[in-house]
């Protein structure tokens, strides 16, 4: 803008008007972009969102291993069957056969 259009805008408002719309001009871009502005507080609730969801799942995972835990404390035929899986362990006289996929 030039500054002629400047002072149109500034005489038919009046210089009241003027600063008032200047200030809430200033206030609008605070709001927005201040470091409690909007737009970092969309992006944190983002965040918070993610964060959450990977709390629910850690949970789901920590569940789970405490069952494994528990069943490897109570159930022999549990280490046995990881023991074979795992690290390729038999019994004696058994005979291990390996079958490679295509």
């Amino acid at each position: 803008m030039k500054t002629p259009d400047i002072q149109k805008i500034v005489k038919k408002f009046g210089k009241r008007s003027a600063i008032i719309i200047l200030v809430l001009s200033i206030g609008f871009v605070y709001f927005l972009f201040d470091s409690r502005g909007l737009i970092q507080r969309l992006r944190l609730s983002g965040e918070k969102s993610s964060l959450e969801n990977r709390i629910r799942q850690l949970e789901r995972d920590n569940s789970e291993m405490r069952l494994e835990i528990q069943r490897l404390q109570t159930d022999d035929r549990e280490i046995e069957r990881i023991a074979r899986e795992k690290y390729f362990m038999h019994r004696n006289g058994e005979k291990i056969i390996k079958v490679e996929p295509k």
